[in-house]
């Protein structure tokens, strides 16, 4: 998901530069590196500019424009789940993830489907503490719900709904909330060497 416009921040946050390249680059090497069978990448506002940075394969990765993603979150979620769903046959479980979460290790995303192949439950998420999120992988019995999202909420009312039907792994290392000019400024000095 990188459909958003970023309004606080000064620029475009999925081109913010992290390791060598920028954010949005970033997650997508580190989800490539697991070997999905295919990546969809939700993109909106300043798609053309984000389009011409980014190195894709583009046999790999799908990158799908979303017209109304003023509509938040949960409405990019919308749209990349309908995308994956005319897909055929219908995929096994949905890995989303965010373009400002660059702390996310592909180790990471390979325990949260791990989890997800082993254990019997609709929904494999982050546990951040105080909150569950995303990265999370849904099952096909959540595919509806992720259709009907239209805010800017994302996940998080399916999540809390699903409680009983989930299992939530530690990330509270993994959570970089880059949602402001000093968030980003902080997180980059914390990880990258002077």
């Amino acid at each position: 998901m990188a459909a958003g416009q970023s309004s606080r921040m000064r620029g475009i946050k999925q081109l913010l530069p992290w390791k060598g390249t920028f954010l949005l680059q970033h997650i997508v090497n580190v989800v490539k590196n697991i070997q999905p069978q295919k990546i969809k990448m939700v993109l909106g506002a300043n798609i053309e500019k984000i389009k011409s940075r980014l190195e894709i394969n583009e046999g790999m990765v799908d990158i799908i424009e979303n017209p109304t993603w003023q509509n938040g979150l949960g409405n990019s979620i919308a749209v990349g789940v309908a995308s994956i769903l005319k897909s055929n046959p219908l995929p096994k479980g949905i890995l989303i993830c965010l373009a400002d979460q660059p702390l996310v290790t592909e180790e990471y995303l390979m325990d949260l489907l791990d989890n997800f192949k082993t254990n019997k439950v609709d929904v494999v998420a982050s546990n951040y503490g105080k909150r569950i999120g995303v990265p999370a992988v849904f099952g096909p019995s959540i595919y509806k719900e992720l259709l009907g999202l239209n805010s800017d909420y994302g996940a998080k009312e399916i999540l809390r709904k699903k409680s009983t039907a989930m299992l939530s792994l530690d990330a509270y290392g993994l959570l970089a909330d880059i949602d402001t000019p000093s968030a980003y400024e902080k997180i980059y000095n914390e990880n990258h060497n002077s």
